[in-house]
C-alpha cells in the first residue's frame, strides 16, 4: 500500500499557539508563548507537549488544566539536566585523555605512535597514525603551529600534546586501537575490572555527551547503548537504558580517579525543584 504524501502547510508561531489552545492547553499570554516558540522552535518543544496530551483520545487533547508554563518547566528542567551531564562528561573526558596519555608515554616514551607494541597490531597502529596525522594537519591550535615552527622530526608532537586535539569520540576510538596492557592500565585508573567493560561504558558516555552537546533531549529518552553492570560494586543500579545509570557510571569513574562525583545527587536535587516533572520522565 502506497504511503500518502506529506501535505502539512507552514505554520507560524501564532498558528502553533492557536493549535495548542484548541487542544486544551491553557495559554494565558498567547503572544509571549508565540515568541518562545519562535526562539526555541515548535519541533524542539513538541516532545514536551506530547508528554501532557491524551494521545489515546480523538484529537489528542491536553490533560485538563495543563498550562503552557508547565510545559516550559519540563523544557527548562531538561536543559539544566543536560548542563549537569555535559559538565560531568567534560570532567571525565579530560581525565580519560590524561590517563591514556600517561599510560602510553610511561611505557613507550613521548611518541608512542612509533611503537607497534603500543597497539593491538600493525593495522591498528596504521589507523592510529592516520588519525593523529589528520588531526595535526587540520589543527588550528597554537600548540600545533608552535611545534611545526620549531621541529622537523618527529613530524608529530609528543602524545601529551596530541591528545589535546582529540575529541571525546576520537579519544575513545583511539583507545580501542591500543594494546591490551595499555588499555588495562587506563581501566585500572578508573576502578574498572577490565578494559572491555571500560570500553562499553565509554561508548555509552560518548552517546550521552553527544546528546548534551547537540542540545538534544534527555526527557523521556531510552538509550540504545547500555552499560555493563559491575557486579562487585553493584553498578549501575538503575535500569541500564535510562539516564540515571549513566550518571552512576560517571560518578564511579570520577571518584575512582580522585575527582568530584555527585552527579546522581545533583540531578536528584534538580528534579526536586521541578514538581511538574516526574522522575521517571528523565530516567530516574
Amino acid at each position: 500500500m502506497a504511503l500518502p504524501p506529506y501535505t502539512k502547510p507552514h505554520a507560524t508561531p501564532s498558528d502553533w499557539v492557536a493549535h495548542l489552545r484548541a487542544r486544551g492547553l491553557v495559554v494565558p499570554r498567547p503572544n509571549v508563548a508565540a515568541r518562545k516558540i519562535e526562539r526555541v522552535g515548535y519541533e524542539r518543544l513538541r516532545i514536551y507537549f506530547i508528554a501532557r496530551r491524551q494521545t489515546h483520545l480523538p484529537g489528542k487533547p491536553f490533560r485538563a488544566g495543563t498550562t503552557y508554563n508547565q510545559i516550559l518547566n519540563l523544557y527548562d528542567c531538561d536543559r539544566r539536566l543536560r548542563a549537569i551531564c555535559f559538565d560531568a562528561c567534560g570532567d571525565f573526558e579530560l581525565a580519560f585523555r590524561n590517563s591514556m596519555s600517561e599510560a602510553l608515554t610511561r611505557a613507550h616514551g613521548s611518541h608512542p605512535h612509533k611503537a607497534e607494541s603500543a597497539f593491538k597490531d600493525g593495522a591498528s597502529r596504521r589507523v592510529a597514525l592516520e588519525q593523529l596525522s589528520t588531526l595535526y594537519a587540520k589543527s588550528r591550535d597554537a600548540r600545533a603551529h608552535n611545534y611545526m615552527a620549531k621541529y622537523s622530526d618527529p613530524v608529530l608532537p609528543p602524545f601529551w600534546t596530541m591528545k589535546e586535539f582529540l575529541t571525546f569520540g576520537a579519544a575513545v576510538r583511539f583507545y580501542a586501537l591500543l594494546s591490551n596492557p595499555i588499555k588495562a592500565a587506563v581501566a585500572d585508573d578508573f576502578g574498572m575490572p577490565t578494559h572491555e567493560v571500560l570500553t562499553n561504558w565509554l561508548e555509552c558516555l560518548v552517546d550521552l555527551r553527544n546528546v548534551c552537546a547537540h542540545h538534544d533531549r534527555l526527557f523521556n529518552r531510552i538509550f540504545q547503548k547500555q552499560p555493563s553492570r559491575l557486579r562487585r560494586q553493584n553498578l549501575p543500579t538503575a535500569p541500564v537504558n535510562k539516564l540515571k545509570a549513566r550518571l552512576e557510571c560517571l560518578d564511579h569513574l570520577l571518584t575512582s580517579r580522585g575527582l568530584t562525583g555527585g552527579r546522581v545527587a545533583a540531578a536528584q536535587a534538580l528534579l526536586a525543584r521541578y514538581p511538574d516533572v516526574q522522575a521517571a520522565e528523565v530516567g530516574y
